[in-house]
């Protein structure tokens, strides 16, 4: 049963090690060069990187909301259950932002259904305070899920 319990949390480490990846792309690398897009270069610099993000995490974060609420109710009752239900907050939240507030600007702008480069560039800013959100939680998501794997494995005392 243990190594069942280590894959979970794995995988929750596989999908948060992804997601704060991407957001730390996003806000180092792209967002800089995304500031100049316009109606002829938005669907590659935009529109493909966006859909194909969707896609691979359509695929992947729902199996993370099962896996952390697994290691919420393995811990319950422990300390290493405040790392967990952080895992399980910050998954939400960051579906909720994405699914909820930054989908439909993404399907906005990728069928552009915006009058100028103006407005899209109004999208754009707006998109991007809102994945702003997701860095932050991403990244704290992923420290949670370390920290509880360091932890749970005693990870400090080993390297003492």
């Amino acid at each position: 049963m243990n190594w069942l319990l280590l894959l979970n949390a794995l995988y929750f480490l596989f999908g948060a090690t992804m997601y704060v990846g991407t957001m730390w792309v996003l806000k180092l690398f792209l967002y800089p060069t995304w500031r100049s897009l316009e109606r002829s270069n938005v669907d590659m610099h935009f529109g493909i990187p966006t859909r194909q993000a969707t896609k691979f995490f359509t695929a992947v974060v729902p199996l993370m909301f099962i896996s952390a609420i697994i290691m919420v109710w393995v811990e319950w009752g422990s300390i290493r259950v405040i790392p967990a239900a952080i895992c399980l907050i910050g998954i939400v939240v960051l579906t909720v932002v994405g699914q909820g507030i930054i989908i439909p600007i993404n399907i906005r702008i990728r069928g552009g259904d915006f009058a100028d480069d103006a407005e899209l560039r109004s999208l754009l800013h707006r998109w991007m305070m809102l994945n702003d959100i997701r860095f932050y939680v991403s990244t704290l998501t992923w420290l949670a899920i370390v920290w509880l794997l360091v932890d749970k494995g005693r990870l400090w005392e080993a390297f003492a």
